[in-house]
């Protein structure tokens, strides 16, 4: 069966972008466009391998952090990789000191790297 990650992205242009390239690489992928929708994913009974999520969400809603430390409470051992275009990576692992970073823009290349790295399978 193949890993599922869920991709929470605020932009759906480039969630779905996201979503392809996951897929070409024989990934299964559940899209969520805020916290709360990512809140229903997580919290259902579908098994998940991996949390991609935008650091930066619209003004007035939880941030990706938020989301991603919410998640690994809930689900101990969900793997989790944040994406910024904006946000210093040490801002993060201040926070989430394991946490794994995806500089946007990035290329398909660069996003398989990262995640097959957070599975365990680079």
């Amino acid at each position: 069966m193949a890993q599922h990650i869920l991709v929470v992205e605020d932009e759906e242009p480039y969630g779905l972008v996201v979503k392809r390239m996951l897929e070409g690489a024989g990934y299964r992928v559940s899209m969520a466009k805020d916290f709360v929708t990512a809140l229903h994913v997580i919290e259902g009974s579908e098994h998940i391998d991996l949390l991609l999520a935008d650091v930066n969400m619209p003004s007035g809603t939880p941030h990706g952090l938020s989301i991603g430390l919410m998640a690994e409470s809930k689900r101990h051992n969900l793997k989790v990789v944040y994406m910024s275009g904006s946000i210093d990576p040490a801002q993060i692992t201040r926070f989430a000191p394991q946490a794994k970073m995806l500089a946007k823009p990035f290329t398909s290349q660069q996003l398989l790297d990262v995640v097959k790295v957070a599975l365990g399978q680079g």
